[in-house]
């Protein structure tokens, strides 16, 4: 199974990829947004992880051309916003999970074994 951490912080990166390196997946790092959108048509990640500093424009814009897109439209995303950040869970699809920093790490791991191991508890047919 493959995620996607998209992150332009290789320090930042490296931590998610830290937190995530209990679970036995192929971990894909990308640093820009038109990277992520080529990638996911290759590979087809099951989640992406998106910190809110690699989303260029504002995150709606970012989630709607997620959501258009018939290759990533229905893969779950753990958004990481910042402290600062106004965006929140009403203004986001049922497939996001947002994640405000500081964020444990526990709740992090849940987050991931929401969208890997229970997904069909969260997804209607």
């Amino acid at each position: 199974m493959k995620i996607f951490i998209c992150e332009q912080d290789p320090y930042r990166a490296k931590l998610i990829q830290d937190l995530l390196s209990i679970y036995n997946y192929r971990l894909v790092t990308i640093n820009h947004i038109s990277d992520l959108f080529r990638k996911a048509h290759f590979q087809r990640p099951k989640i992406i992880v998106v910190d809110e500093t690699f989303v260029e424009q504002a995150p709606q814009d970012f989630f709607r051309r997620l959501r258009r897109d018939p290759i990533t439209a229905k893969i779950p995303v753990i958004f990481i916003k910042n402290k600062s950040s106004n965006i929140n869970q009403m203004e986001i699809d049922n497939l996001t999970e947002i994640v405000s920093e500081p964020f444990k790490i526990k709740n992090f791991r849940h987050f991931i074994d929401r969208w890997t191991i229970f997904r069909s508890l969260y997804l209607q047919n």
